[in-house]
């Protein structure tokens, strides 16, 4: 497979964590993947607090930061929507052009979205229509707390539904105390 595309159940659950990790596995097995954040808000292109620079550092990518990152909006906000504030059009066109760049420079290319499936990235398009595009399984990354079942749940079964192949879930915590919820969270999933 070419690559990865790395999404969540919602915003703020590990996606960069995950898509670092995975480019340091990689790495350390001697494929240097490409990484790319198509689409971030919240954030200053280039600023050393964004995850694309974050992704660009500890994937050791000697890619450009706007290969990378196509769009960065200061809002934090859906892309979509931080787009339309601050006046710009996102073109999927332009995401794919730096993707298959990126794919002509690396075996293997991570891709990280922006929030969950269905975050908007224009009043007609959301990010599972940029999975489609782009062709690649889905990693799926969770919390582990109270809660994520019915996030997994639902945007396993809106990911399925549009013939998108998932190839796996994380489930990712920044507590140092699980909640009682992550003892079961795994083998209600499972089930």
């Amino acid at each position: 497979m070419p690559g990865l595309f790395i999404t969540g159940t919602d915003t703020n659950v590990g996606k960069t964590i995950i898509t670092a990790g995975l480019a340091v596995y990689l790495r350390k097995r001697g494929i240097p993947a490409g990484v790319m954040k198509p689409l971030e808000s919240g954030c200053i292109s280039g600023s050393p607090s964004s995850d694309s620079s974050y992704l660009k550092k500890i994937s050791q990518s000697s890619d450009d930061l706007d290969q990378i990152n196509t769009y960065a909006f200061e809002h934090p906000l859906a892309p979509g929507v931080a787009a339309e504030l601050e006046g710009v059009e996102i073109s999927l066109d332009r995401i794919v052009e730096s993707f298959r760049r990126l794919e002509l420079l690396h075996r293997f290319v991570l891709v990280e979205g922006a929030g969950g499936a269905m975050v908007p990235i224009s009043p007609n398009k959301n990010m599972a229509d940029l999975m489609e595009i782009l062709q690649l399984p889905i990693l799926l990354v969770a919390k582990m707390e109270l809660g994520t079942i019915n996030h997994t749940l639902l945007t396993i079964e809106y990911l399925q539904k549009r013939g998108l192949p998932i190839v796996g879930i994380v489930l990712s915590s920044t507590k140092e105390k699980l909640d009682l919820s992550a003892k079961y969270n795994i083998s209600t999933l499972t089930k």
